[in-house]
């Protein structure tokens, strides 16, 4: 079964970098075809991210994917679990989630991103770690570190012949948002070593991955 309907008329592949608070910058990335891009921008608010999307020509001929940020309460590290006030545990119920405190995902923007699907607009998600196994990034590596960034840019500009990234390091929202953009790519135009596949579903959004 195909994921996109109409593959032949998609022309513009748009990649979406997002951060799970507005004071941490997104991004956002298209490319054609032929894998230039056309544009890449840094967005903030989810503001900026409606009036970006809102305002893009041609997205009956896009495909659009969209990172998905992780809870920024989470508890995913000891000091949080630590620092967290709890009240008397009772064995015989399940603790409550209260704020969504054991979600490792954030929520931010679905309700809108469902709008857009509903409208026929192909728009989907996608994890910025599988996307990275792809180019066989270590898991060490997958932080957001320097040599995390410098090693995808390199890759992104010597596998694709994306020749246009320049050689000073580009902010990683921006490399997040492009390697959506390839994925938005590889999912209509297939791909020689790598199948597109639904590896899930997020907020009644399929998610794309390799």
């Amino acid at each position: 079964m195909d994921i996109l309907k109409n593959k032949d008329l998609k022309i513009s592949f748009v990649g979406m970098s997002l951060s799970n608070l507005s004071t941490v910058e997104s991004a956002v990335a298209v490319l054609d075809t032929n894998l230039k891009i056309v544009l890449l921008e840094k967005l903030f608010s989810m503001n900026d991210v409606k009036y970006f999307l809102d305002n893009l020509s041609g997205k009956k001929n896009s495909v659009i994917m969209v990172s998905i940020p992780e809870n920024e309460v989470m508890l995913n590290s000891k000091w949080k679990y630590n620092s967290r006030t709890y009240d008397t545990v009772n064995l015989e119920e399940k603790i409550h989630n209260y704020d969504g405190w054991a979600d490792r995902f954030s929520t931010r923007g679905c309700e809108y991103f469902k709008e857009l699907s509903d409208q026929n607009i192909d728009i989907f998600r996608f994890d910025i770690d599988n996307m990275k196994k792809m180019f066989g990034s270590c898991f060490a590596y997958r932080d957001r570190s320097p040599i995390d960034c410098k090693s995808l840019q390199d890759t992104l500009r010597i596998k694709y012949n994306m020749s246009e990234l320049p050689v000073n390091m580009l902010p990683v929202a921006q490399l997040e948002a492009i390697l959506g953009s390839v994925l938005a790519r590889m999912t209509a135009m297939g791909s020689e070593n790598f199948t597109p596949k639904i590896i899930g579903t997020y907020s009644k959004l399929p998610v794309i991955g390799i």
